[in-house]
C-alpha cells in the first residue's frame, strides 16, 4: 500500500467556479503563469472549469501550448502522426490506445487513455506483465492532462490523488515535492522522445485503438 506524503487539499470545486463565470479572466491568467516556470505548479494543478476548457481546445496552438506540460505537447503531435486524434478535440472523444516500437529501440512506447487517465511511458515485456521503464499517468479534465504519479519499475512517485471517491474534485490531494518532481522528469522525458522522433515514419504502429464519440 502506497504511503502519501504530507499532502495540500485544494478547494478546487470553489476555484472551478470562478473561473467559469469569468473565463476570459481566467484565460488571461493561465496564460501569463504559462510564460513563468516558477509557478508551474500553480498552472498544472489546479483543475480548470468546463466551460474555459472547452473554449481552450479551440485557441490557437501557440496560445494553447503555453498551457500544457511537455509531454502533452509530445503525446499530442505522436498520436496525429500515428492516426489516432486530427485535433485537441478529439482527446474528449473516449478512450484510446497506441503502442509504437523502433527499430533499434527494445522498449515500446504506450501512450493510453483509460477513464480519466493517460499513460505515456516505455514498457519492457518480459515473459509477465508488462513493467513501465519509467510511465507517467495524467489527470485528464476536458482535454487538459495534470501530473498524478510517476511510475518506475517496481516504485511511484505519487503526485496528486483523492481522499474520498475517485473524480471527487473537492478533495483532491495535491503533494507539492512530488509535483515539481513530476514537472522536471516530464519534461526531460518530452525531450527524449521528440529527439528520438517518435511521430517519424520509421516508427512502427504495433497495436491502435481509436477514441469513439
Amino acid at each position: 500500500m502506497v504511503e502519501y506524503p504530507d499532502a495540500e487539499i485544494l478547494p478546487v470545486r470553489a476555484e472551478t467556479q470562478k473561473n467559469a463565470k469569468n473565463p476570459e479572466k481566467a484565460y488571461e491568467k493561465e496564460a501569463d503563469e504559462g510564460k513563468r516556470q516558477e509557478k508551474e505548479t500553480t498552472q498544472y494543478t489546479g483543475i480548470l472549469s468546463e466551460e474555459f476548457c472547452t473554449s481552450c481546445l479551440n485557441m490557437p496552438e501557440e496560445q494553447r501550448k503555453s498551457m500544457i506540460l511537455e509531454i502533452q505537447q509530445i503525446a499530442e503531435r505522436i498520436l496525429k502522426a500515428h492516426g489516432v486524434i486530427n485535433a485537441p478535440e478529439e482527446l474528449l472523444k473516449g478512450e484510446w490506445f497506441l503502442k509504437l516500437q523502433k527499430p533499434e529501440f527494445e522498449k515500446k512506447l504506450v501512450l493510453a487513455k483509460s477513464g480519466e487517465e493517460i499513460f505515456i511511458g516505455f514498457y519492457i515485456y518480459p515473459e509477465e506483465a508488462p513493467v513501465p521503464d519509467p510511465n507517467f499517468v495524467l489527470l485528464s479534465q476536458y482535454g487538459f492532462w495534470y501530473p498524478q504519479r510517476m511510475e518506475e519499475k517496481f516504485e511511484e512517485t505519487v503526485a496528486s490523488f483523492f481522499t474520498g471517491a475517485y473524480g471527487d474534485y473537492d478533495f483532491l490531494n495535491i503533494v507539492p515535492e512530488s509535483v515539481e518532481k513530476f514537472q522536471a522528469f516530464q519534461r526531460e522525458f518530452a525531450k527524449k522522445l521528440e529527439d528520438q522522433g517518435w511521430d517519424g515514419p520509421d516508427v512502427e504502429v504495433v497495436e491502435k485503438i481509436m477514441p469513439e464519440d
